[in-house]
Order: structure tokens, then sequence, then C-alpha cells
């Protein structure tokens, strides 16, 4: 330690970093004609650095410095490093009922026209999280979390992967007294993120200008759970398990006058 004479000195996040973002995007999109649009986005990327990330979050970890003197070690994937992501979205206009193709009159206009129906699907890969330990025992100035020792490689194959034990938790050791551990930053990936949204909505026409809109919407329409990272606290209580997930499907029912 440079002042060995000070006890209790800490940095609590050091004041620079470098953050290196590149994406390729690929998008498909159809405006508006018809009664139907739709947008399409796939997104490759990665977002490398150094920088420490003190913010909570749901894909990622939050990953804190080790050696405040060799910032070297700390390069790797940023918790929001997200390598493939694609977003479809669209919406219809079912062409049936007023001032559509077909049924513009009628008592059938009136009940089979007038709907339109959206959906929205998204999925991503999963974020990067770093195995540490309990404690710090390096007795260095301004140290961070202390990343475990690694042995092998930590990631289990997608069938092997289960909520009690989502990586291989003895591919890491506990680092000797005073030495910094050699496990890499976010080299585990957390679960990745499969969600489809529906929505319907049907207008019923009151007068010219004036409509009752009945709309349903179905959030994680088909209940797919998607986990958060697991416990990557080494020697903690749980360490590898997943103990969280996203929300489950929800339903929501809405009228609207229009007028």
């Amino acid at each position: 330690r440079p002042f060995p004479q000070f006890n209790s000195v800490a940095i609590a996040f050091p004041t620079f970093g470098v953050n290196d973002y590149h994406a390729g995007v690929v998008r498909v999109e159809k405006r508006l004609s018809h009664g139907l649009s739709l947008l399409g986005t796939y997104t490759w990327a990665r977002n490398i650095g150094n920088i420490d990330e003190s913010a909570g979050g749901d894909l990622g970890d939050n990953q804190i410095y080790q050696d405040y003197y060799n910032r070297r070690l700390d390069k790797g994937p940023l918790a929001i490093d997200i390598v493939h992501r694609f977003i479809w979205s669209s919406v219809y206009d079912l062409p049936l009922g007023r001032q559509r193709r077909w049924l513009g009159e009628g008592t059938l206009s009136h009940v089979l026209g007038g709907w339109t129906v959206g959906a929205i699907a998204s999925a991503q890969s999963g974020g990067p999280f770093t195995v540490t330990m309990q404690t710090n025992t390096t007795n260095a100035f301004s140290a961070g979390g202390l990343r475990a020792n690694l042995v092998r490689n930590p990631s289990l194959p997608a069938g092997q992967r289960t909520l009690e034990r989502w990586f291989d938790t003895e591919a890491f050791a506990a680092p000797a007294p005073y030495a910094f551990g050699n496990a890499g930053r976010g080299i585990v990936r957390a679960d990745g993120r499969v969600n489809f949204d529906f929505s319907i909505n049907k207008n019923v026409y009151i007068r010219e200008g004036s409509y009752l809109q009945f709309r349903g919407e179905l959030f994680n329409a088909f209940n797919h759970p998607d986990f958060s990272p697991p416990n990557h606290t080494m020697g903690a209580s749980g360490f590898g398990t997943i103990t969280g997930a996203t929300d489950p499907r929800t339903i929501q029912l809405g009228l609207r006058v229009v007028f």
C-alpha cells in the first residue's frame, strides 16, 4: 500500500475509464399501407470497457474495479453488453368495417368491423456478470471488489443449466491472501430475454368523429419466465443459484371514449 499509515482510505469509484461500443444493425420496415405496418430490427453489438457501474439492473451485474493501479485487469464486457438483440413490432387494421375495404356499412360492419391487432416481440442474449469474493483479503489501498481465481471454463451447456446451478461453481477458487483474483470481468452470462406482447382494439362508431374504443393488451402473453442473474458471490449462501425472474403474464383491459 502506498500509504500504509492510513487505514480507512478508499475511493468509491475511479474518475476515469474507457468504454467502447460497436454495433451492426439490420432493419426491415414497412410503413403503413393497406392497414399494415411493421418494423423489425436485429442488432449485433459489443460494449467493452473498464468503467465502474454502480446502477442496478436485471441484465448484468454491477461491476466494480479490483485494482486501482492496474485498470487493464478490469477491461471486459460491461453489464449492458448484449451481443444479440431482435425486436419486431407490427400493427394490422383488419380490412372490415367503416372506411375499410369490406363491410363498410350494415349490421355486420358494426359487429365484425373496426378491429386492429398489434404485436411486439423481443429476444436478446444474456448480460455478463463477474464472480467476486465476500471479503477483500488483499489489504491493498483503494481496492474494490475482489474477483475469484479461475480454474476452468465456468459456462455450462444450455442443457445443463438449472436454477440451482446456472454455471460451474467449481470452476472458481479463492485467491491466496494479499493476492488479486485472476478471473476476468464479465466472463459468465446470465439468462437471455424472450417476450411477446399482443394487443387487440375495436372501434365502435357512435356518430361522425365519435367512437368507443375497447382495448385488450397482453404483456408477456406466453407467460415465459426470464431469469435474473444468479448469485455470483463465492462463499455466500446460494452461490450459483437463481432466485428471481421477470414479471408473469399481465392482462390489461381499457375503454376509451373519443369525441
